[in-house]
């Protein structure tokens, strides 16, 4: 074979999967930049003054071009800025690609504490910043080494959204409760309620507010926001208000563990935003033909699916986009209410098709909770299944049939919390109320 026809043929192909390879090494040192960049309030003149320096001196990123460097900066850094949440995935993402890569890894890690070492003092985000980098790349780092306390106080939280485009479907419920529980085992949690018109979960946490100044004692209160619908006309500039309301609520819980968020019982932008930010997605479905609509278009004659409702496509989509930008999976768990307690043709039909829509659309399913009356009875005193049993004089309540039916409905919720897997769901039972021990 002709070696100096090979070598012509081949050189091209080998060029553009150079340039390709310098393309992604180039966006990861600038997402290295930027999120260390970003972890400030602003970056400053002497950060921009370092990243010439990482650009001018790391020697795999010379020859580019560096207007092409500085705009994937300044890309970066707006993503970081008008979505924190999704900014940072993309953002990690991106640094990931090399975690395979010891040598480049090292370049990428040595430019993050470039640009932490431009100020002259380095604040806990920053810190907490260069350790997600150095999780991202498989590197140790001695900050996360020296202070693994600061990592978990400063890293952006997890977040639960509880979405049904139909109401009275115990989202509200569902997300106090998960908010007090996660509270009982010692994290700091936020709540988002973005039902602005109804606003149950708003005056669910206002109602627990009142029987803390009236005089209950050890009810925990998470750090609540309420967003309400933009009131302008135009559609666009509507979307992009209720875009940046949401963004500074979570930039405002940045210091969470756990951030719930409740969801309109509609079809509204802010419905399809708060699936945006969810890392779980919990819909709460009503056990009954009537409410499977919500996912799916339903043949009932035929007990059939014929394909995703107008709420099934919009998760659909998110879950693909996710795929696309290189976003961690989003864990979908569809949870059914109102569970009958005997076994009924409806609810095996249900369970039959509920799975198959599972395996085809990507949810898991999960009981919830039944109905009962303590439900109602809690909300009025702001109260969770998870608070000490309270009696109309204020005492804890003596066990009884009442006490009983409170333990069967607590067992509910923590089914829900396992089915989540978070991962430190064994200390849940440690931290029951003395009352129901």
């Amino acid at each position: 074979m002709d070696l100096d026809f090979f070598r012509r043929l081949t050189e091209p192909l080998s060029t553009k999967a150079a340039r390709a390879r310098a393309r992604t090494q180039l966006e990861a040192a600038m997402a290295c930049a930027a999120l260390v960049a970003a972890a400030e309030d602003k970056p400053g003149l002497a950060q921009r003054l370092m990243l010439d320096q990482i650009l001018d001196g790391a020697e795999s990123l010379r020859g580019g071009d560096p207007h092409v460097a500085v705009g994937l900066f300044e890309n970066f850094l707006g993503a970081l800025r008008d979505n924190p949440v999704d900014g940072r995935g993309r953002a990690l993402s991106a640094i990931a690609v090399f975690a395979g890569a010891p040598d480049t890894a090292r370049m990428l890690m040595q430019i993050a504490r470039a640009m932490a070492g431009a100020q002259p003092q380095t604040g806990g985000r920053v810190k907490a910043e260069i350790a997600s980098i150095a999780r991202a790349l498989a590197q140790p780092c001695e900050a996360q080494a020296a202070a693994p306390e600061l990592e978990s106080e400063t890293a952006p939280p997890s977040v639960i959204v509880l979405s049904n485009e139909k109401g009275g479907t115990g989202k509200s419920t569902t997300a106090m409760h998960l908010a007090i529980a996660l509270m009982r085992r010692g994290h700091k949690v936020g709540t988002i309620d973005l039902d602005g018109h109804q606003g149950t979960l708003s005056r669910y946490i206002a109602n627990r507010q009142r029987s803390a100044q009236g005089g209950l004692t050890g009810l925990p209160i998470p750090d609540h926001r309420r967003i309400a619908p933009s009131t302008l006309r135009d559609r666009d500039a509507a979307r992009a208000e209720e875009r940046g309301r949401l963004s500074d609520a979570l930039r405002a819980l940045a210091g969470c563990r756990y951030v719930l968020i409740d969801t309109p019982g509609s079809h509204a932008n802010l419905s399809r935003l708060g699936v945006e930010q969810a890392d779980w997605l919990i819909t709460p479905l009503n056990d009954s033909f009537l409410d499977l609509d919500v996912l799916a278009d339903i043949d009932r004659e035929r007990r059939a699916v014929t394909g995703p409702s107008t709420y099934g496509r919009m998760v659909l989509d998110e879950m693909r986009r996710r795929t696309e930008i290189g976003r961690p999976a989003l864990r979908w768990i569809v949870m059914r209410n109102r569970l009958g307690h005997l076994d009924s043709r409806n609810t095996r039909d249900m369970d039959d098709l509920l799975r198959q829509l599972g395996a085809r659309m990507g949810f898991e399913v999960q009981a919830g909770i039944s109905e009962r009356v303590v439900f109602r009875e809690l909300f009025y005193k702001g109260l969770t299944l998870f608070d000490p049993l309270q009696g109309e004089d204020g005492n804890v309540e003596a066990p009884g049939r009442a006490a009983m039916s409170r333990r069967h409905a607590r067992r509910e919720i923590e089914d829900i919390i396992a089915a989540l897997d978070l991962p430190d769901r064994a200390q849940l039972d440690r931290a029951a109320p003395e009352s129901e021990q």
